[in-house]
């Protein structure tokens, strides 16, 4: 990839990035992040190149329709470069309302220097004609091409699309559909154990924040909008919250711990729900919180120590083999384990064009390896908790039930409805959570919980 010039224009830092994650198969946030943190744009700017490179990733499929209506040659025929400056074009116009004149212009003059002349001659030529002509076309007809149609209107890959209308139906899935390229602000989990909500809403008020509302889920959430920098706020800093999705917040809920208890962690990095499951224990008892490698484990203890936790405890383990003395039990036991990611397309949209089918059979063994393992270690009155961010049959009721047939010892534990908003109990099927963006704004998420027999 071609290395970022100090003085990087926006559009320039946003078509890099947008490289980046196409052929270097680099993370937008992380890109994002690693970029933006070594530049010297102003907030507008980074902003700007925010937007623009999660609307090309969240749109592209769309994007991509509109293009091949008017480009001569297949977009894949085209260099990366020309191929995402076209997108990074037509995003402006259709959906920045840039003026046409500006992002063409800016847009040509990015063709010329990642490609030459002819490829510069190429994008004006496409980016006009798309803008004359677009307004007079139709998207594939939603009676005779239902798939066709949802994968362009609200851009998604087809196969994704197909196995949602398979299973959901035709309204729920169009309502999923929109739901995930819906982005509304930042949940934020208030640290009560140093202060309230109502508190750090007006301390973020302070500190620049304009757009501070309480979650309509959770009373322990805040939702923000209008900032990108949240770490450099001295109240992060201090402490006082912690970046949490309402649906990650859930699972923590559902755990149901108490003050006192023992309980593991087998997935924890980052850490969010680590040091949620400490807040609800009033760091009390002790959280064994386990990662494979040390690098990830790091921002569980970078979480850990930010947000003043006493009772939480680091082991470099992989879930799968514990290093525990035989004996050792848990109380609670929680199995967040890798998996997709499908359920958090939202606010991560890349995911939705790095997943394949066969990824997911994969990742179904991964996660019943993680479970049976946990088995041995847990108490006789404890509970174990299965949470993915996907909604995806593989990951989560296949493996509820190959899970349940190779342990008859253990039962389904139905969760508290008591533990849940009264807003996602709806959601709740035989006792399980399985909810969906498009219910009440969440993420995507998936609770299961098991307890021994008698």
């Amino acid at each position: 990839m071609a290395r970022v010039v100090e003085r990087a224009s926006p559009r320039q830092l946003a078509l890099e990035i947008l490289y980046a994650i196409e052929v270097e198969g680099a993370y937008a946030d992380v890109a994002l992040r690693q970029r933006l943190r070594h530049s010297r744009l102003s907030r507008r700017d980074r902003a700007f190149v925010t937007e623009c490179v999660y609307g090309v990733v969240r749109w592209r499929e769309r994007l991509d329709w509109l293009l091949s209506q008017v480009c001569r040659y297949p977009l894949c025929e085209l260099t990366p470069w020309i191929r995402n400056a076209l997108r990074l074009g037509v995003y402006q116009c259709l959906w920045l309302r840039v003026p046409a004149w500006a992002a063409v212009h800016e847009t040509v003059a990015l063709a010329r220097r990642y490609g030459h002349r002819g490829t510069a001659q190429l994008v004006n030529g496409v980016l006009r004609a798309l803008l004359r002509q677009h307004a007079s076309w139709a998207f594939p007809d939603a009676a005779t091409q239902p798939v066709a149609h949802l994968a362009v209107v609200y851009s998604y890959p087809t196969w994704l699309v197909a196995r949602w209308l398979e299973r959901y139906g035709w309204e729920r899935t169009r309502a999923l559909c929109e739901a995930n390229n819906r982005v509304e602000g930042v949940t934020l989990r208030v640290n009560t154990l140093r202060t309230s909500p109502q508190a750090l809403a007006q301390r973020l008020c302070q500190e620049g924040l304009r757009q501070v509302a309480p979650s309509a889920l959770l009373p322990e959430g805040l939702v923000v909008r209008g900032t990108d920098r949240l770490d450099t706020l001295p109240s992060y800093r201090e402490g006082l919250f912690q970046v949490q999705d309402e649906g990650a917040m859930l699972v923590a809920h559902a755990c149901q711990v108490r003050p006192g208890q023992r309980v593991l962690d087998a997935c924890a990095a980052p850490g969010g729900k680590t040091t949620h499951l400490a807040q609800l224990m009033e760091d009390t008892g002790w959280i064994l919180a386990c990662d494979p490698q040390w690098g990830r484990l790091r921002l569980v203890q970078h979480n850990v120590e930010r947000l003043r936790l006493r009772r939480v405890a680091l082991c470099v383990a992989d879930a799968r083999r514990p290093p525990l003395a035989p004996g050792a039990l848990f109380d609670r036991i929680l199995v967040d384990a890798p998996c997709s990611g499908l359920g958090v397309v939202r606010r991560h949209p890349d995911i939705k064009w790095r997943r394949t089918p066969a990824d997911l059979a994969a990742l179904s063994a991964l996660q019943l390896e993680l479970l049976h393992a946990q088995v041995p270690l847990l108490a006789p009155a404890g509970l174990l908790i299965y949470s993915v961010c996907s909604n995806e049959p593989e990951e989560t009721w296949a493996v509820v039930s190959r899970f349940l047939a190779a342990h008859p010892e253990l039962h389904l534990q139905p969760l508290a409805t008591a533990a849940l908003p009264p807003a996602v109990r709806p959601a709740l099927r035989e006792g399980v959570l399985d909810l969906t963006p498009e219910v009440c704004g969440t993420e995507g998420v998936f609770v299961a919980c098991f307890g021994r027999q008698g």
